[in-house]
C-alpha cells in the first residue's frame, strides 16, 4: 500500500501521469494514383462532374491532390482546383476536394483493399434544398505515371 502511495505522490509532484499517444501511421507513404467510376446518381449528378483519375501525394494526415477532369467538364477545370487537397478522416477514409470560389467536388471514400470506396458530392453557392448532387464514387488503384 506504501508503495502505491509513493507512486501516486511521485505522479502528482511530477505534474501527472504522461500518457503516451500513439504515433500515426502516415496515410500516404508515397503517391497514389486511382481510376474513377460512377454510379447511383442523386439529384441528377452526372459523372462528368467528377475527376476521372487522381493522384494524392505523401502526407501522415494530408496532403495535396491533382486530378483529372472528366473530358466534358476540362473547360472549367482550372476554376474547380483552386484548392484542392485531401485529408483523412475518422475509421480508415479519407476526403478528397476539389474547390473554386463558389463550387466544390467532395469526396469521402474509405480503403477496401486497393480501392477507395464512397461518394463523391458536387457543392455550389446555387444549389438550394433537398441532398447535393452526388454518385457512389469507386476508385481502382493504378500505377502513377510522369506526364
Amino acid at each position: 500500500m506504501k508503495f502505491v502511495a509513493v507512486v501516486l505522490t511521485l505522479a502528482c509532484a511530477s505534474g501527472g501521469i504522461v500518457v503516451a499517444k500513439p504515433v500515426l501511421a502516415p496515410t500516404v507513404v508515397s503517391a497514389e494514383c486511382y481510376g474513377l467510376a460512377y454510379s447511383d446518381p442523386v439529384k441528377n449528378a452526372s459523372a462528368s462532374l467528377f475527376p476521372t483519375w487522381i493522384e494524392l501525394f505523401p502526407g501522415s494526415d494530408s496532403g495535396s491532390v491533382t486530378g483529372r477532369p472528366h473530358p466534358a467538364s476540362a473547360y472549367g477545370w482550372p476554376a474547380m482546383t483552386k484548392y484542392s487537397w485531401w485529408k483523412r478522416i475518422p475509421g480508415d477514409s479519407i476526403e478528397v476536394n476539389f474547390s473554386g470560389n463558389s463550387e466544390a467536388l467532395h469526396l469521402h471514400v474509405q480503403r477496401v483493399g486497393t480501392r477507395l470506396i464512397g461518394r463523391a458530392s458536387y457543392l455550389s453557392d446555387v444549389i438550394v434544398g433537398g441532398p447535393d448532387p452526388s454518385m457512389r464514387a469507386e476508385a481502382t488503384r493504378e500505377v502513377c505515371r510522369t506526364p
